[in-house]
C-alpha cells in the first residue's frame, strides 16, 4: 500500500512551510484526488499546521533576511497562491520596522566594493542590474547607485 495523502502532506510541510496552494498542487502531482486532498488540507488547517496567514510572515521575514525587494517578495508569494489581501497586510505590518533604502544602499554598497576596477558608469549599471533582480524598485535602486 502506498503512502496516504496525510503522511505526504506532513512531509511536504516538514521540509519547509508551505502555502495551501502549493500543498494542494504537490498532492495533486502525486496522483491523488482532490476529495482526499481537501478533507487533509481540511484537517491540516484545522490543526493549526497549515496557516496561509502565517506563510506569509514567514515567507517575508525569511525573504527579507536574505535580502531582498518587496516586489520580488510579493512576486513570489503570488506564485504560491496566497490571495492578495494576504499579502497586502503582512507587507502593511513588515513595513513598520523595513527600510528599503537603507537595505538596498547597503547591498549596494557591497557589490560595488566587489566589483573589479572597471569603468564607473558600468559599475553603476551591474549595481542597479543587481538590486532590480533582487526586487528593489526602480526608483528606488537609481536614488540609491546615485548616492554610491
Amino acid at each position: 500500500m502506498g503512502i496516504s495523502p496525510k503522511a505526504a502532506a506532513l512531509r511536504y510541510i516538514k521540509i519547509r512551510p508551505r502555502s495551501i496552494t502549493e500543498l494542494k498542487e504537490k498532492l495533486a502531482d502525486k496522483g491523488f484526488s482532490s476529495i482526499e486532498i481537501d478533507a487533509v488540507i481540511h484537517d491540516l488547517i484545522a490543526s493549526g499546521l497549515l496557516d496561509d496567514r502565517a506563510f506569509t510572515k514567514s515567507w517575508i521575514n525569511y525573504r527579507l533576511a536574505r535580502p531582498f525587494g518587496f516586489r520580488r517578495i510579493i512576486q513570489e508569494l503570488k506564485l504560491k497562491g496566497i490571495d492578495q489581501e494576504l499579502i497586502d497586510q503582512a507587507m502593511a505590518e513588515i513595513n513598520e520596522n523595513y527600510s528599503p533604502e537603507a537595505i538596498a544602499l547597503d547591498l549596494a554598497q557591497r557589490r560595488w566594493q566587489r566589483l573589479p576596477d572597471i569603468d564607473v558608469q558600468k559599475k553603476k549599471k551591474r549595481v542597479l542590474d543587481f538590486l532590480l533582480r533582487r526586487g528593489f524598485e526602480v526608483d528606488l535602486a537609481i536614488r540609491v547607485v546615485r548616492k554610491i
